[in-house]
Parts: C-alpha cells; sequence; structure tokens
C-alpha cells in the first residue's frame, strides 16, 4: 500500500482522534485536521491532499457541499462519513460519491473505503483525460476533413491530395495540423464570402 496523504475534517474531535490513530495505523500521513466546511476547502486547496474525510454533517455549508465543491475541483477523492443512509442515497445519484461509511464502522470497513476511494479516482482522472484526448481528435477530424473540403472546391485537389497538401503545410510550418487547418478554414472560408 502507498502511502496517501489525508485530511480529516470532522467536527467531533475525539472521532478525529480516531481516525487519524487508524490511519497513521494503516501507513496513511493525515496532512490536515479541521473541523468545519470553510477551513476542509481551505486546507484542501492548499495542501493538495490525495483525500479527504469527511464528516457529512460538518458546520457551515455541510459535509455534502464541501465534497461537491473538491469534486468539481478534481482535488482529490472524498469518503463521506455519514449516519445515516438518506444522505449517502442522494449523494450517490448525483454521481460524484466514490466512497463512504456508514457510522459506525470498522477499521477494516475504514481501510477499504479509502483503497476504493483512491482507485476509483485515479481511475475517473484517467477516464476524464481519455475522454478530453477523444474530444480534441474528433475536433481535429472534424476541423481537418472542412479544410480538405475547402481545398478540394477551391484548388480543385482530390481528398487525398487535399490531405497532403495540409499534412506538407503542418510539417512546413512546424505546426499541429488542427491548427493548419483552422488557418485554411479562415483563408479560404473567408474568401469564399468575400467573393460572393
Amino acid at each position: 500500500m502507498v502511502q496517501s496523504r489525508i485530511v480529516i475534517a470532522v467536527d467531533n474531535a475525539v472521532e478525529r482522534k480516531k481516525l487519524k490513530d487508524k490511519l497513521q495505523k494503516a501507513g496513511h500521513l493525515v496532512i490536515g485536521q479541521v473541523r468545519d466546511a470553510k477551513e476542509t476547502l481551505r486546507v484542501t486547496f492548499q495542501t493538495n491532499p490525495d483525500l479527504v474525510i469527511l464528516d457529512a454533517g460538518l458546520p457551515d455549508f455541510g459535509g455534502l457541499g464541501v465534497a461537491q465543491v473538491i469534486d468539481e475541483h478534481r482535488v482529490c477523492p472524498v469518503i463521506l462519513l455519514a449516519s445515516e443512509v438518506s444522505d449517502i442515497v442522494q449523494r450517490a445519484r448525483q454521481g460524484w460519491l466514490l466512497s463512504y461509511l456508514l457510522s459506525p464502522y470498522t477499521d477494516d470497513e475504514l481501510y477499504l473505503a479509502t483503497e476504493v476511494a483512491l482507485a476509483n479516482f485515479q481511475r475517473l482522472v484517467a477516464l476524464e483525460r481519455e475522454n478530453t484526448r477523444l474530444k480534441n481528435n474528433l475536433e481535429t477530424r472534424k476541423l481537418v476533413d472542412r479544410a480538405k473540403g475547402l481545398l478540394m472546391n477551391h484548388k480543385k485537389l482530390n481528398e487525398q491530395e487535399a490531405y497532403k497538401y495540409l499534412q506538407r503545410l503542418s510539417m512546413d510550418h512546424a505546426k499541429p495540423i488542427a491548427r493548419i487547418a483552422r488557418q485554411v478554414i479562415e483563408q479560404l472560408a473567408g474568401n469564399g464570402r468575400n467573393g460572393n
């Protein structure tokens, strides 16, 4: 198991200490202990932990709101500590709860929730990265196809010749083909509008 840097956000001092001891016993490093929502966000954004364990009933705007803010910024995974199943079900339906613990919980449940949250977060980040890559590839393909169409129309090239023309411009100018395609579109589409 890799040592993880963890922030504990629990209002109850006894519960915070108990969590800290259990996490340290499991080989984790507790880098912050806080007791309200605002402090949780401040410490989380300053320290960039691997994991935040927080109580659903934190003072201020509550643990659920904190979990949502942390998730929106993809800082780290959150384990939500709750005393009622309804809190967890509501958040799970919204799709951003990676792991939870229902009080009272055992040491094994804490360790398992920690490992699951960390692993699921890594998978989520990898999927988002892949999604972004695929979107960029699709956008590039759309730009290249549009530029090829304009080149075929304006320069009377076939599709393969138009693509090779874009490739050559990309290599000659040491620019990504998407950027070249965008420039060709701007130039040729602009000329087409001006010529009408």
